[in-house]
């Protein structure tokens, strides 16, 4: 019968595991990821493994991403005018996330428009193929 692994915590001081490891309080045979909430089994090979997986590279680009949104400076000021500002960021932002045609943004902009004509924020916003790529 094999041994039963249990979790190190010299995991928890390796660079490639110290954002996401910790371990699993009542369960010295399973590791968690905090990225993805999941819990693997307290081998190396099985740690190493989840990190390579598809979904734990999702959760970490979407963690990421929301890093990243909390960057975005907040002007004081009119509200509609700072959510414009701030659409205007992120409009792009997602086209190039989503590894969509820059063209995208001429037709997207006007739906956004008529579905939401009571927005300032969407009546404000004025971004065309040529502005998409400067951002």
């Amino acid at each position: 019968m094999a041994a039963k692994r249990s979790f190190r915590d010299a995991w928890l001081n390796n660079e490639d595991f110290q954002p996401w490891l910790s371990r699993v309080e009542d369960n010295p045979s399973r590791a968690l990821c905090k990225t993805c909430k999941r819990e693997v089994s307290a081998e190396l090979k099985a740690i190493k493994l989840h990190k390579t997986t598809k979904m734990h590279a999702v959760y970490e680009a979407s963690e990421q991403q929301e890093i990243q949104q909390e960057r975005i400076p907040v002007h004081h000021g009119s509200y509609a005018a700072n959510g414009v500002a701030v659409a205007i960021i992120l409009f792009p932002c997602f086209i190039a996330e989503h590894n969509l045609p820059f063209t995208t943004a001429d037709h997207l902009v006007d739906l956004i428009k008529r579905m939401f004509p009571d927005s300032a924020i969407a009546q404000g916003m004025n971004m065309k193929k040529q502005n998409a790529q400067r951002l």
